[in-house]
């Protein structure tokens, strides 16, 4: 399997969360399924098909996060005095046809999180901004259509 680039803040992020699942979440549904069959394996036993069904739920997201954690490869970030789009450093842009501004921080897949500001390298934004400079025009070919954007800034990490 290929490893994917992620921040250090990204996998203590994605470690905190199996971390907080494993320790708390885990031994908290396993007593909940322990005190849904006091009622029996009836088929009428909500209680005990609603926590089977979190049981399955938390469970396929610790080994979701465990199999990111192991695809993951930290990407340290270097202090750059560069004008240059990379991975890690957050970016300025604006909407050529309306004026709207965004500032996105370029992340692996892993981590990305639209509405946080966070998007991967791996779509379509992340890709077209990779490379770019200040002041440089960038055409983004995106599921809800062309759009054109204007780079603003670059902060390298």
């Amino acid at each position: 399997m290929e490893k994917r680039p992620i921040t250090r803040n990204g996998y203590e992020r994605l470690r905190a969360e199996l971390s907080f699942l494993c320790r708390f979440v885990r031994p908290q549904v396993i007593e909940e399924l322990y005190n849904a069959r006091a009622y029996g394996y009836k088929a009428n036993n909500l209680q005990y098909f609603a926590a089977r069904e979190r049981q399955a739920f938390v469970e396929s997201r610790i080994d979701d996060l465990r199999r990111k954690i192991s695809l993951s490869e930290i990407v340290v970030g270097q202090q750059l005095i560069s004008s240059i789009a990379c991975f890690g450093a957050t970016v300025g842009v604006e909407d050529v046809d309306n004026g709207d501004r965004a500032t996105y921080q370029l992340v692996g897949p892993f981590e990305a999180d639209a509405m946080q500001g966070l998007i991967s390298i791996d779509s379509p934004m992340g890709r077209t901004l990779l490379g770019r400079r200040v002041g440089d025009e960038v055409i983004v070919y995106a599921p809800g259509g062309v759009r054109a954007y204007r780079v603003l800034f670059v902060v390298s990490t």
